[in-house]
């Protein structure tokens, strides 16, 4: 216990407050992680080269030396780590960013065209099959039939096709769907720490609705509601993307991405003094 004291002891109010803001996501983190077996040394040994990169990339912009002092400073590495990933650095690379996969795309084709739940495997315009050779010409509408079967988006019936969902959801079990997942909360992270330490001059939408001491059936009410209104949005949003990217196809400097992301959580909670990390 001292010797957490004299750690805190050395932080700066910012990052103290800092700290305390990342507790909470933690809790869910390390649940996370607990139940897929991953423990404490694991993922902290999984985390020594992102604070490593983390803190060449905070000398970088500050523009000061990246000595192995420097780096050990920020990072909080002990020296002989920041030495052994400085002889690495060849193999550390930045976490790549994969174009969105075709099945995912003929998905949100289907949605923002508005077609409906079951269309013909091929013979019309509006068929299964020219929703692929519109999205690619290089993948046969056959194979990607039996992706999205396999990730549960899709079944087949006779010469139909029937959508299972409204959007590109894998089975919660697929790593297809903690991919998913990932790209989102990481980009959502990135909004929110973009709004706080970016020196760009403009901000990321990064806001939520939160409502207080209401009954389980209101909740119901609420996640129904969210639930059309973000099926509704999400038709619309996707008809405007679509047509922006086929404007910007093969264009030299289409090489942004964008994300729009909505959730919903609920539980019950004890209306007292919000959660804070603090010392005993």
């Amino acid at each position: 216990m001292d010797q957490v004291k004299l750690n805190s002891s050395t932080m700066t109010k910012n990052a103290e407050t800092t700290l305390e803001s990342i507790f909470p996501m933690m809790q869910h983190i390390a649940r996370w992680l607990i139940h897929s077996g991953v423990g404490y040394t694991d993922f902290a040994a999984a985390l020594k080269p992102i604070f490593y990169e983390q803190a060449i990339k905070e000398l970088e912009r500050i523009k000061q030396n990246k000595t192995d002092s420097a780096v050990s400073l920020l990072s909080g590495l002990h020296r002989k780590d920041v030495n052994s990933f400085k002889q690495q650095a060849n193999q550390l690379t930045e976490v790549p960013n994969f174009a969105i996969s075709v099945p995912a795309r003929v998905i949100a084709r289907w949605i923002a065209l508005d077609l409906p739940h079951q269309i013909p495997i091929s013979g019309s315009e509006n068929s299964f099959e020219a929703l692929v050779k519109h999205i690619s010409t290089e993948k046969h509408p056959k194979s990607i039939l039996l992706e999205l079967q396999r990730l549960g988006v899709v079944q087949q019936n006779g010469q139909e096709v029937l959508l299972q969902q409204n959007s590109f959801t894998p089975d919660n079990q697929m790593q297809e769907s903690k991919a998913l997942f990932s790209a989102n909360l990481s980009d959502h992270l990135a909004a929110g720490i973009d709004n706080f330490i970016s020196d760009k001059p403009f901000t990321h939408l990064e806001q939520a609705l939160h409502v207080e001491q209401l009954t389980a059936e209101s909740v119901e009410a609420l996640k129904q509601k969210s639930l059309e209104l973000w099926e509704e949005m999400a038709k619309q949003l996707l008809h405007t993307a679509i047509e922006h990217c086929e404007k910007d196809q093969n264009q030299e400097n289409a090489k942004f991405q964008f994300r729009f992301g909505v959730y919903q959580y609920d539980k019950e909670i004890n209306l007292q003094v919000p959660y804070t990390y603090k010392e005993k």
